[in-house]
């Protein structure tokens, strides 16, 4: 009888220990999923909060973007001071307890500057949420042409085995001029960097004048890039000196329509991107203008299977403007045929190829916020006419603001 009543206890402690455990298991369990369940909250409020204070930086960089184009003060500061830095800050701008924002603008140079802005937003338990945006800021505002540069570039000037001549002037950048792989440049007069001129050992440059550049001083004297108005309420603009005016989707129906699309100008604009693909050519006689990007041979499926190329020629008549003007990006890709242009190119952001083409020739002059050109050793040439950029670059006193490089955040 006390052997059982011994054992019988034995299991009731064994009962007892193992509930015990049991409950502790549960416990703990029922700990992390609340510690977890936790976690995950406050991670979706983190990233509620971050976005929040993301936009709230932006609309910082927005405003002093405004500021540029319509504050006259701004607007003067930014285009005279090369050295000016300004700050100024913001508090619930959309309402109560919608955070802070304070924003600096630094210029590196004439009409080129570093915004940063800083969104700031108080939350529960005395805590802030922050996010620092970073942009560039730039302004074309040259009044004139450009002296004797056939090649120009407001930033740095990149050439990857390519094959390109410069004929009747210089070929100037405000920052560096870089050549690599096995290139070869060919300049008649000046090879002009603000900064440096580096090129790889594999490539060649001939330059008929003199190199100028901080690693060759004396380094080459900064020039102005010159504006161009675009769309502008001014009746001078491009926009109201056009003979013609496209929306984007017209001018796309009007190329699919017409493999062998001629412009009879003087002034054609289009109002967004211009996209030539899929072994269509374009003559164009006067001036074409994108108030976006330009994109000549498309790389496509369609291309590849057709080996269709597109080709663009530009015709002058003497006294009209005449060549191809974008207000963003101009690029010649894999799928580019023949380019013969008597006029200008510019690009009020980069001009960029990379292509194959059968013949790229250009007399007038090449203008770009950047050059990058990688022409897999088919001959380049630009040849100067300064007539030319005299009839296109009239004097003006508008160019849009654009945000430029990168946009970038920190937390």
């Amino acid at each position: 009888m006390n052997r059982h009543n011994s054992l019988n206890n034995n299991n009731k402690g064994v009962a007892l220990i193992l509930t015990i455990l049991l409950m502790t298991l549960i416990l703990f369990l029922s700990l992390y999923l609340l510690s977890f369940s936790l976690t995950e909250d406050r991670i979706a409020h983190s990233q509620a909060w971050g976005a929040k204070t993301y936009y709230l930086a932006e609309a910082g960089v927005q405003e002093l973007v405004w500021k540029l184009r319509n504050d006259t003060t701004y607007k003067q500061n930014f285009e005279t001071n090369p050295a000016w830095t300004t700050t100024f800050s913001r508090t619930n701008p959309f309402g109560t307890n919608s955070g802070t924002y304070t924003v600096t603008i630094t210029n590196s140079s004439l009409a080129h500057g570093e915004i940063t802005s800083i969104g700031t937003i108080n939350i529960a338990g005395g805590n802030t949420s922050q996010r620092i945006v970073k942009t560039y800021v730039y302004r074309a505002i040259g009044q004139s042409g450009l002296a004797n540069n056939t090649g120009y570039a407001d930033g740095d000037i990149n050439f990857s085995a390519s094959l390109i001549n410069f004929y009747g002037g210089n070929l100037h950048s405000n920052i560096n001029v870089i050549v690599n792989l096995i290139s070869t440049i060919n300049i008649e007069d000046d090879l002009d960097a603000v900064n440096n001129f580096n090129k790889s050992f594999l490539s060649t440059v001939n330059v008929g004048g003199t190199i100028h550049a901080k690693n060759y001083p004396p380094a080459g004297s900064n020039i102005t890039m010159p504006a161009v108005d675009f769309d502008s309420a001014d009746p001078n603009s491009l926009k109201n000196k056009a003979t013609v005016v496209y929306s984007q989707t017209q001018f796309d129906n009007l190329v699919a329509a017409n493999q062998n699309l001629t412009l009879n100008g003087p002034i054609t604009y289009v109002d967004g991107d211009v996209t030539l693909k899929c072994d269509h050519s374009l003559t164009i006689n006067g001036l074409l203008v994108a108030a976006r990007d330009l994109d000549i041979g498309n790389l496509s499926l369609a291309c590849l299977l057709q080996c269709g190329k597109n080709n663009i020629t530009v015709n002058h008549t003497s006294g009209q403007p005449s060549g191809i003007l974008a207000k963003r990006k101009i690029n010649f890709d894999l799928c580019t045929g023949n380019v013969n242009v008597n006029g200008i190119i510019y690009a009020n952001d980069e001009f960029k190829t990379l292509s194959l083409p059968k013949s790229f020739n250009i007399i007038g002059s090449l203008i770009g916020r950047k050059l990058s050109i990688t022409s897999v050793w088919q001959p380049i040439n630009i040849t100067l006419n300064n007539d030319y950029l005299n009839e296109v670059l009239t004097p003006t006193e508008f160019s849009s603001v654009i945000t430029v490089e990168h946009w970038e955040e920190e937390y």
